[in-house]
C-alpha cells in the first residue's frame, strides 16, 4: 500500500505518522498542497488528509486547494480520508451544524454571517433566536483564533468590526458564524474519539477564560486547557456516534460540552492535531495508524 500524507506546515503530528507508517512497512510520501498536482498521485493507494481547518488562519487558499484537489481524486477513484464531503464540513462549521441539526444532535443554535451588509437585521434576528451571551467565531478555523463571547449589542458590532477587518487583513475567506452560548455544568469538557464507527477513546479539558477575570468556558489545548482522563458515559458515545455518522466521518474527534439537560456537541474535528509528547495521544496515532493498515484496500493487504 501507498499512501499519500497531504499537509500544508509539517507539523509534529505529520512527521510522527510517517514514521508510524514506516515501522509498519507502508509506503508514505509527504506532499504540500501548495506545491502539488493531481498527476503526483498517480501511484498512490490512499490519501490522507492532514490540512488543519486552522490552516484558514493564516492561508485560506490552501484550504480552497485542499477541497478542490481531494475532489478531483475521488472522481478519479482515488479512496481519500477525509473524504471530500467529511473536509467540507470540517472546514465549514456552519454546513457541520446543518448537517448535525438535520439528524436531530443536540448542538448550540447557529447563524451564519458572510458580511456586514444588512448587519444591523442580522442583529434584530439572533436578538429573538439567542440570549446573550453569544459565541462568535470563525466559520473556518480552529485552535481558539478569533474567537469571542459577546455580552451586548456594542460588543456585537464592534466585535465583528474587528474581525471584518481582521480577516481583510490576514485575507481570510471564510466568513463567520454566530453561536448559541452553552453554559457548562462542568468545570471541563470532554473529547471523544470515533474510527470507524466505533468509540474509542475519550478524555477531559479542563476550561478557560480568553479575558482577565472572566468564568472559564472555552476549552482549547493551544490556549492553555489542560487535558485528563475521563470516562465517557453511554449517552454521550452515542451522541458523538451519531454527530460523526451526520457528516460521513471515518476519523473524528468532537467536542461536547456538560450540561444541566446533557451533553451538547459543540464541534467535529475530523482532522485533530496530537501533542505527540503525551503518552495517550501516542496511543491514538498508533490505533489511527493500525484502522488504516487493516481496514483500508483489503485486497492488496491479502495480496
Amino acid at each position: 500500500m501507498s499512501i499519500v500524507i497531504l499537509h500544508h506546515d509539517l507539523e509534529p503530528t505529520e512527521k510522527r505518522l510517517e514514521e508510524l507508517f514506516k515501522d509498519r512497512e507502508i509506503d508514505v510520501n509527504m506532499f504540500d498542497v501548495r506545491d502539488v498536482d493531481i498527476s503526483d498521485f498517480v501511484d498512490a493507494d490512499l490519501v490522507l488528509n492532514r490540512v488543519y481547518a486552522s490552516v484558514a488562519n493564516r492561508d485560506y487558499a490552501s484550504i480552497d486547494r485542499t477541497l478542490n484537489l481531494i475532489q478531483k481524486l475521488e472522481e478519479q477513484g482515488l479512496n481519500c480520508l477525509n473524504s471530500y464531503m467529511t473536509s467540507l464540513f470540517d472546514y465549514n462549521k456552519f454546513e457541520s451544524y446543518i448537517a448535525m441539526k438535520n439528524s436531530g444532535i443536540k448542538t448550540p443554535k447557529t447563524r451564519f454571517v458572510k458580511n456586514q451588509t444588512n448587519i444591523s437585521d442580522l442583529f434584530e434576528d439572533i436578538s429573538y433566536e439567542f440570549t446573550f451571551p453569544i459565541i462568535i467565531k470563525r466559520n473556518t478555523g480552529g485552535r481558539g483564533k478569533d474567537i469571542s463571547k459577546v455580552f451586548s449589542r456594542d460588543e456585537f458590532f464592534e466585535d465583528l468590526d474587528k474581525k471584518f477587518n481582521l480577516a481583510y487583513q490576514e485575507k481570510y475567506m471564510g466568513d463567520f458564524i454566530i453561536q448559541e452560548f452553552i453554559n457548562s455544568s462542568r468545570d471541563y469538557d470532554c473529547r471523544i474519539g470515533i474510527i470507524d464507527g466505533e468509540f474509542v477513546f475519550s478524555y477531559k479539558r479542563s476550561l478557560i477564560s480568553k479575558k482577565e477575570g472572566e468564568i472559564p468556558w472555552l476549552a482549547s489545548v493551544s490556549n492553555g486547557s489542560i487535558e485528563g482522563e475521563y470516562e465517557a458515559q453511554e449517552k454521550e458515545i452515542i451522541l458523538a456516534l451519531n454527530a460523526t455518522k451526520s457528516i460521513g466521518a471515518r476519523f473524528n474527534e468532537l467536542d461536547v460540552m456538560f450540561t444541566e439537560n446533557g451533553p451538547c456537541i459543540i464541534e467535529n474535528n475530523p482532522t485533530p492535531n496530537y501533542i505527540t509528547t503525551e503518552i495517550e495521544d501516542q496511543k491514538r496515532m498508533e490505533l489511527f495508524i493500525d484502522i488504516i493498515k487493516n481496514s483500508l484496500n483489503p485486497k492488496k493487504n491479502e495480496e
